[in-house]
């Protein structure tokens, strides 16, 4: 059964330093800065999250008081005795006064990411993060929602008035969606780290399938030295090779990667299939697809390829 979510009495904030950031009684929301991080809620029903670099949150008392869970990248600790529980993210230890329990395995876990990624919740929580770890916490993971879809490195190259603003803060871009580009209507995808590296031999050579990376360089120098952000497509490189077919079928990305991990070192062609061709010799997929010629290279892979179709106009 869900609980319902317990609006914070304060908010305390760290520092950019490695410091102690010690709670009241009451329900706070507590974030660490960007050091390593000691923080101790006080007793309250408390979201913590510490935020870069390797943070403890502190509990009194022996682990044996608390009930401790993680559900995707949110833990929650509950004291048994009164039911309060706190929920965490981008935290590393817990510290109990008997024991430390190690969280590093658990993954990262950004609030406004998870918003950015379910925009349908956007209009509910704004920038609020507690809540929407509290949504993730009680619905999203049940729900199987995605909490890291959305990238802010590349929903910023993809606008060139976010790159001058924001440069490469992936956290900036979460924000500057959820304030302003959700209701803008803006492009959430406008930009691949993949397929900008793939397009581009040397970032190849010095990034390998690195997509944020590619989106990084992008930001930082690409755009000043007049680069393309690149053309290189996945499906039409998967639909010029049946072992490509067989491996990988329309995942578009898995394209991109294999060539820039193995495909140009084995001097296989960006592409080599030929949409344009492969609907013109069909009716039904000129009928089905019309000029969409993305389409008309996922049908081929995931069916044309097995029905014996082909893009040569002579066969």
């Amino acid at each position: 059964m869900s609980r319902p979510y317990i609006a914070p009495v304060l908010q305390i904030v760290g520092t950019a330093q490695s410091e102690a950031i010690r709670g009241t009684a009451l329900n706070e929301d507590l974030y660490g800065g960007a050091g390593d991080d000691w923080i101790l809620g006080g007793g309250g029903a408390d979201y913590i999250d510490g935020g870069p670099n390797h943070d403890t949150a502190a509990f009194a008392g022996a682990s044996s008081l608390y009930e401790v869970a993680i559900r995707g990248g949110v833990v929650t600790v509950e004291e048994r005795a009164s039911g309060t529980m706190s929920w965490l993210v981008n935290v590393e230890s817990l510290a109990f006064d008997d024991v430390s329990l190690d969280l590093s395995g658990v993954p990262a876990f950004s609030p406004q990411r998870y918003l950015a990624s379910n925009p349908d919740l956007i209009p509910l929580f704004g920038l609020d993060s507690a809540a929407a770890a509290w949504h993730y916490l009680q619905y999203g993971f049940d729900e199987g929602r995605p909490f890291h879809s959305f990238n802010g490195l590349e929903y910023i190259a993809g606008h060139a008035d976010l790159i001058d603003a924001f440069g490469a803060d992936s956290g900036q871009g979460y924000a500057h969606y959820i304030s302003f580009g959700f209701a803008e209507g803006r492009d959430t995808r406008p930009f691949n780290g993949l397929i900008y590296i793939a397009s581009h031999d040397d970032l190849i050579d010095a990034f390998g399938a690195d997509r944020e990376a590619g989106a990084i360089h992008y930001i930082n120098y690409g755009v000043a030295e007049g680069r393309a952000q690149g053309d290189f497509n996945g499906l039409d490189y998967i639909a010029s090779y049946g072992d490509l077919i067989d491996a990988f079928g329309a995942d578009y990305d898995a394209g991109v990667a294999h060539f820039i991990t193995y495909g140009r070192d084995e001097g296989r062609d960006r592409d080599d299939f030929d949409a344009a061709a492969y609907l013109s010799k069909y009716e039904d997929l000129q009928a089905a697809f019309g000029t969409d010629y993305d389409a008309a290279t996922a049908h081929f892979i995931t069916f044309g390829h097995y029905e014996g179709r082909s893009d040569d106009l002579i066969a």
